[in-house]
């Protein structure tokens, strides 16, 4: 399921970028809220899951794995894809 998040998450603003590299900044602020809230929202629904603890293993490992995709996630389209558009816009100029 994090997998899904991160990948629609940053398909928009890198297809905004590649068209408009001034509008980056505009598409990030537009994208940025609902794609914060939809993850964050899924980490909150998964935390349950952690207070059964080693007693539901299954449950336990699948809240862990996708909270911890989650949040790499959330660095990533905070602090890599802003870095990787900067870096593809040198490159191109």
């Amino acid at each position: 399921r994090a997998c899904p998040l991160s990948i629609f998450a940053n398909v928009p603003m890198m297809s905004f970028f590649t068209e408009h590299r001034t509008a980056y900044i505009r598409a990030f602020n537009s994208k940025i809220i609902p794609v914060a809230l939809t993850i964050i929202s899924s980490i909150i629904g998964l935390v349950p899951f952690l207070f059964d603890g080693p007693s539901e293993v299954f449950w336990f490992d699948f809240a862990i794995g996708t909270i911890a995709g989650l949040v790499f996630s959330i660095i990533a389209l905070l602090a890599l894809l802003p870095l990787l558009a900067l870096k593809r816009a040198k490159q191109s100029q």
